[in-house]
């Protein structure tokens, strides 16, 4: 059932509503008038005499009746005495009794006609139950309904992927722009779009927006946190499912050009582009996803771009960016004394056109929470100081009101890269805690008491029922920030990685060196400690795969150049000894590079091979296990059987998830409908192809096995049936409506 209280519109939205909405029930079109003093009309119509009919509409849904009727009667009554409408329609977003109507009648009279021109909350509602026209037009209205939300919450396939009503409700302040459109077109033909775009251009909120449209749909969401794995696993071939992946190439980007992500998310991309049930949202930064097309060869050969959508500051109109800063500071809570020093000699105009405009900032100086030292007569100053040096917006309250745990709370969660379970974030703090070199911190040194107050200034905390809270930054510029601030402290950087243990860390410090904010000579000293301190520990508590991964981290910084140290050689003979059934593609590497040192024995290096055949199911594991074979000498005991075995592997694997590995949609697009015998062999090609470049030995009765576990009429059939629409259909989405000028949008009335 609709019940609307309005909130989540701002003024300026709620009048649009009322006169779209009114103006059916008249059977009329209100006019609507551009900036200046609206003499208590915010439309009109005029009847077949050639009478003045007059709309007002007063959205304020916080604020006490009887001071709403003290308004009408001593403010709205003298302008109406002037006016002298034939009959005055007043709408409010005030819950309205039958003794509330007479109040504001005997307030308006002779003007308003009868009680039933008077329209509360609950006769708007009444009118949109048979007018969902009307509702779907009004996005953030839309966006709010009991069916949309019941979408949103029954939709979501893991506990993660749903959204927190926090999150939902702050979508009060999303702006729909040309750029929702056509990104959502793009989506609708293609089945996946990259969002790109700088830094606090909107790139998330544009994503959550498109996905929440795919829910209302019925698809089931799903928000990868981590890794393309997630979504493949939670994968459903038959049901609608919109995946998301937020900065998929991440801060820490250098691992997914060394290969691992990219050619998994090559490939998945290709599965989704061949199944009209599927939605892939994906977001990065322009200058990664560029260098990311640069670096990684399947990015190029499967025509990423083509996806590419970039958000642009400079495609937002002065309009756009005005409905942007209006709705922040109608939805921030501001007092009015803060206002008022926006709204002098219009300096909102200022903020509108200044070159370091971008929603994020906006977000930032409009956010009330962070006024406390600040008085009004000092928040314009304020506000120009953070538009002149966005980049130092955190340093103030980072360096001033944060403690020394607090700060290392927040450099730990940058750190990871990514969000990580309130668990292994409060036992990465307490490993930090007990390191001598932090034994003289000064300050609040309770985990939970500081999680509390880092909470919506520095951090999120989501609760999750199926498992521990989930802690991310508030922000993605703090990251920003913070890697910048510690870029030359070199024993914060170690400590805070070595007390995380994760995976992710692994990956900033090797994106640190990557992007020259840390020397390949620090890098690698960082890398020595941490294996050296897992040594002495006999590796407890680590998994194979982490110290799989330091150790490519350390090769990566010439680690490997030298002699290996004693504890570098106990990490290797680790990852030999406990890999059975857990070795990964950085494990392959590293044994490769052992056999050459005669730290392992091309005997035992098969054995690690024959151990772990059975889990490789990656491109990049399977061309790691390809390369260590060749580097293994031939006359090898058992180098043949392996070398059987391993191409068997790879035949099965490459069948069973054909699609993912053959781009079937290359080898259809220049062949004509139900020509099956050219599709054959354009994916014969393509096949042959594949095996080269996994390192494979084959020939034609190997591609002819793998090309008969496809079935090519059924897939042809697919291809000009079942994929996404080549026109571009206007979506039954949101609509635009961005009708008045900005002097009327920040008009006072």
């Amino acid at each position: 059932m609709t019940d609307y209280d309005f909130k989540s519109l701002n003024d300026k939205e709620f009048e649009i509503l009322c006169a779209d909405l009114l103006g059916e029930v008249q059977e009329r079109r209100f006019e609507r008038f551009k900036a200046g003093k609206d003499a208590g009309v915010d439309g009109r119509y005029f009847t077949d005499q050639g009478k003045e009919v007059v709309l007002q509409c007063k959205h304020w849904s916080n604020t006490p009746l009887a001071q709403l009727i003290r308004a009408l009667s001593n403010i709205e009554k003298p302008k109406l005495d002037k006016l002298k409408p034939h009959r005055y329609l007043l709408a409010v977003s005030n819950p309205l009794s039958r003794a509330d109507k007479k109040a504001i009648h005997r307030a308006l009279s002779p003007y308003v006609v009868s009680e039933s021109d008077i329209y509360g909350k609950e006769d708007l509602n009444d009118l949109l139950k048979d007018k969902a026209h009307i509702e779907k037009r009004h996005y953030k209205l839309w966006l709010h309904s009991s069916s949309v939300l019941g979408h949103i919450f029954n939709n979501a396939i893991l506990g993660r992927s749903a959204f927190s009503l926090e999150e939902i409700r702050s979508s009060s302040r999303y702006v729909v722009t040309a750029n929702h459109e056509a990104a959502l077109k793009k989506l609708e033909r293609l089945g996946v779009v990259i969002i790109t775009g700088e830094p606090g251009v909107g790139k998330t909120t544009l994503a959550d927006h498109l996905c929440l449209y795919y829910v209302t749909k019925g698809f089931d969401y799903l928000k990868i946190a981590n890794d393309i794995q997630e979504a493949e696993a939670a994968f459903d071939p038959e049901s609608k499912q919109v995946i998301y992946f937020d900065d998929f190439l991440g801060r820490n980007y250098l691992e997914a050009l060394k290969g691992h992500e990219g050619n998994h998310i090559t490939q998945f991309l290709r599965r989704i582009a061949t199944n009209k049930n599927k939605r892939f949202v994906l977001t990065s930064r322009s200058t990664i996803l560029n260098q990311g097309k640069f670096l990684i060869d399947s990015f190029e050969h499967d025509n990423v771009q083509k996806n590419e959508y970039e958000l642009r500051i400079q495609s937002l109109t002065e309009l756009d960016k005005a409905q942007i800063l209006y709705n922040h500071i109608w939805h921030s809570g501001l007092e009015n004394e803060y206002i008022d020093q926006l709204y002098l000699n219009r300096r909102y105009r200022e903020i509108i056109k200044h070159k370091n405009f971008n929603p994020r900032l906006i977000s930032y100086i409009t956010d009330a929470t962070r006024l406390e030292t600040c008085p009004p007569d000092n928040y314009w100053n304020y506000i120009i100081r953070s538009l002149m040096n966005p980049s130092q917006v955190w340093d103030n309250p980072f360096n001033a009101q944060q403690d020394d745990f607090g700060r290392a709370i927040i450099l730990l969660v940058v750190l990871n890269g990514y969000a990580l379970g309130e668990n292994v974030l409060a036992e990465a703090y307490h490993r930090f805690l007990a390191l001598p070199e932090n034994q003289n911190l000064q300050g609040r040194r309770d985990f939970q008491s500081n999680i509390r107050l880092l909470t919506g200034s520095f951090l999120n905390r989501t609760v999750s029922p199926q498992g521990p809270s989930i802690i991310d930054l508030f922000n993605p510029s703090i990251g920003d920030y913070v890697l910048e601030r510690y870029a030359g402290d070199i024993v914060a950087l170690r400590i805070g990685i070595q007390s995380l243990r994760t995976l992710r860390a692994l990956i900033t410090l090797r994106s640190l060196q990557g992007n020259r904010r840390l020397s390949k000579d620090d890098a690698k000293a960082i890398c020595e400690v941490l294996i050296e301190h897992l040594a002495e520990k006999y590796f407890g508590g680590v998994s194979v795969e982490y110290v799989s991964k330091l150790c490519d981290v350390y090769r990566g910084c010439g680690g490997f150049e030298s002699n290996a140290s004693e504890a570098l050689r106990a990490a290797i003979l680790f990852i030999f000894n406990e890999g059975l059934g857990e070795a990964t593609d950085d494990s392959f590497e590293i044994i490769e590079w052992s056999v050459k040192q005669s730290i392992v024995t091309p005997e035992q290096a098969l054995s690690f091979i024959t151990g772990n055949i059975d889990i490789v199911g990656s491109y990049t594991e399977m061309r790691a296990i390809s390369s260590l074979l060749l580097a293994l000498p031939k006359a090898t005991s058992g180098y043949k059987e392996i070398i059987q075995s391993v191409k068997e592997h790879v035949i099965e694997v490459v069948s069973d998830n054909f699609s993912e590995f053959i781009d079937v949609n290359l080898a259809f697009s220049m062949v004509e409908y139900e020509d099956d015998r050219t599709a054959g062999n354009n994916l014969k090609e393509l096949i042959e192809k594949e095996l080269v470049d996994l390192g494979v030995n084959f020939c034609a009765d190997d591609v002819s096995s793998i090309l008969d576990s496809y079935d090519v009429t059924q897939g042809l059939y697919d291809y000009y049936h079942n994929l996404h629409e080549e026109n571009e259909p206007r979506s039954e989405g949101p609509a635009i409506f961005a009708i008045d000028q900005i002097e009327d949008l920040f008009d006072r009335g």
